[in-house]
C-alpha cells in the first residue's frame, strides 16, 4: 500500500476536464466513465488516499485491465498527468496486496526467462500447432480446427516459429564475434515477439545491420524485457529480467544496442532505466546500458545511414505507428523514412499513431474489447487501399493481422502485415 499511496501527488494533478477521454481508445468502445483515465485517476485516487491494505475489489482490477497503456491520455492532458503511470502503480499494489493469479504467475516465473520448462513447453506447442491449428489465406496466422477454449471463432492465431531464432544455428554463431577494427559492434535483443513468432524479422535484421558494415552480436542469455510482466503488475519478475538483460550484454564491448520491437526498445531504454535508475547496485550500469539502445528504425536511418537503392518494387504501402515507438519514444519520421528509401510507393492513413488494442495485456485479460478497439485502425487501412501495412513491433503485427482478417470485406484482398525491415 505505501508505493499505491506514493500515486496520490500524481492523482491529484488531474481537474477532471475529461479531454483524456476523447482520446482513449477503450472509453470510445465502451462509453463508460471507469474505463475511461478519468475514472482510472479518480478511482486510483480513491484508493490512495483511503486504502488500508483489506483489498481492492473485482470491478476495480477489471477497470484497471481495461488499459491498453498507449500513452494517448498522457499525450492530450493539459496537466500532464501522467495515466500510464499511475495504472501501472495500481496494477502493481494490487498484486502486492492480492497476489498473481496462478496462470499469470506460472508464465511469468517460468515462460519469460527461456530454460527447460519454457523451451519444452514451446516446443511442444509448435508441433501440436497442426493438429489443433488451420492455416489461414496468405499463411499469415492459423484459425482453430473445432471449439478451443480461450480461441474465440474466427481469431487469428499467431504461428509459432517451428525453429525459434535464437535456437537457430546462424544465430547462435552470432552469440561471439571478434571486434573488427572500424565497424561498430551492435548487440541484438530479439525479444519474445521475434525469438518464438516472427524469426524473419530477425534474419531481416541481422542482414540489413552487417549490409551496412557492422558487425551484429546476439548474446545467448537474453531474456524477455519484462514488458509482460510490467503491465500485469509485476513489477518484481520485471525487475529481475532486466538485471538478467544487463549481464547479458555488458560484458561485449557494444556500441549500440538494437531490438525490432518498438515495446523492447522502450523497455530496454526508457523502463529499465525505471526500474532499476535508483538501486545503487545498478544505477551505473542500467545507465549505460540504456544510453546505448536504438530502436532498429532509429539505428538504421542516423547512426548506420541506410541509403535508397533505387530500386523500385510493387505495392503500395501504408504505415503504423506503435504506441511504443511514436508516443513513449518520439520516434516517428525514421521508419517512414526506411519506407521512402525502400522502393515502395507510400500512402499515409487516418490516424496512424491511433492506439491497435494489443497493448497493456488487454488482448489477454478482454479480447473482445482489444479486437473491438482495432476495428477504427483496420478500416483507415482499408481506405487506403494499401497491399502492405508496415508496423515496427511485432504485437502491432500480430494484433493487425488479425483485425484485417476480420474486418476486410469478403470481395477485398486483405493487405499483409509485416515488419518495416521486411521492405528493405
Amino acid at each position: 500500500m505505501e508505493n499505491f499511496k506514493k500515486l496520490l501527488d500524481e492523482a491529484k494533478k488531474c481537474v477532471r476536464c475529461g479531454i483524456c477521454n476523447s482520446v482513449c481508445p477503450t472509453y470510445n468502445v465502451l462509453r463508460k466513465e471507469s474505463v475511461g483515465p478519468r475514472g482510472r485517476v479518480a478511482l486510483i485516487r480513491e484508493r490512495a488516499t483511503t486504502g488500508d491494505g483489506a483489498g481492492f475489489g473485482k470491478e476495480f482490477a477489471i477497470d484497471l485491465k481495461a488499459c491498453t497503456l498507449c500513452g494517448s491520455c498522457l499525450g492530450s492532458c493539459p496537466r500532464d498527468v501522467d495515466v500510464p503511470k499511475l495504472i501501472l502503480g495500481a496494477r502493481t499494489a494490487v498484486v502486492e496486496s492480492e497476489g498473481l493469479s496462478v496462470g499469470a504467475g506460472l508464465v511469468f516465473k517460468n515462460f519469460l526467462a527461456p530454460g527447460k520448462l519454457a523451451g519444452l513447453a514451446l516446443k511442444t506447442a509448435s508441433r501440436l500447432k497442426r493438429l489443433l491449428l488451420k492455416s489461414s489465406v496468405g499463411e499469415n496466422g492459423l484459425l482453430r480446427r473445432f471449439s478451443l477454449p480461450i480461441i474465440g471463432k474466427g481469431r487469428l492465431v499467431p504461428n509459432l516459429a517451428d525453429i525459434f531464432f535464437l535456437d537457430r544455428p546462424e544465430v547462435k554463431k552470432l552469440a561471439r564475434v571478434e571486434a573488427k577494427e572500424g565497424r561498430p559492434r551492435i548487440g541484438f535483443f530479439a525479444g519474445c515477439g521475434i525469438n518464438y513468432l516472427m524469426p524473419e524479422v530477425g534474419v531481416a535484421t541481422i542482414k540489413a545491420v552487417t549490409d551496412l558494415g557492422a558487425d551484429l552480436i546476439i548474446p545467448s542469455k537474453q531474456v524477455c524485457c519484462g514488458m509482460p510482466a510490467l503491465s500485469a503488475g509485476d513489477r518484481k519478475t520485471a525487475k529481475e529480467l532486466a538485471i538478467k538483460n544487463l549481464n547479458a550484454f555488458e560484458d561485449e564491448d557494444l556500441d549500440y544496442i538494437t531490438t525490432s520491437c518498438a515495446t523492447c526498445s522502450n523497455a530496454l531504454k526508457s523502463v529499465f532505466l525505471e526500474l532499476l535508475g535508483d538501486d545503487p547496485e545498478h544505477q551505473e550500469r542500467v545507465q549505460r546500458f540504456t544510453s546505448k539502445v536504438r530502436d532498429v528504425t532509429e539505428l538504421l536511418a542516423n547512426e548506420l545511414s541506410y541509403k535508397d537503392k533505387g530500386d523500385k518494387k510493387e505495392g503500395l504501402v501504408t504505415w503504423h505507428d506503435p504506441c511504443h515507438l511514436s508516443r513513449y519514444q518520439g520516434v516517428r519520421e525514421e521508419p517512414r523514412e526506411l519506407i521512402l528509401k525502400s522502393g515502395y510507393a507510400f500512402k499515409g492513413m487516418k490516424n496512424p499513431c491511433k492506439c491497435c488494442g494489443l497493448g497493456g495485456g488487454l488482448v489477454f485479460s478482454d479480447y473482445e474489447l482489444s479486437i473491438e478497439v482495432t476495428k477504427k485502425k483496420a478500416q483507415n487501412i482499408l481506405s487506403t487501399k494499401a497491399s502492405i501495412v508496415a508496423t515496427a513491433c511485432p504485437g502491432c503485427i500480430v494484433q493487425l493481422r488479425d483485425a484485417l482478417h476480420r474486418y476486410t470485406p469478403k470481395d477485398e484482398l486483405i493487405p499483409k502485415v509485416v515488419h518495416v525491415l521486411e521492405l528493405l
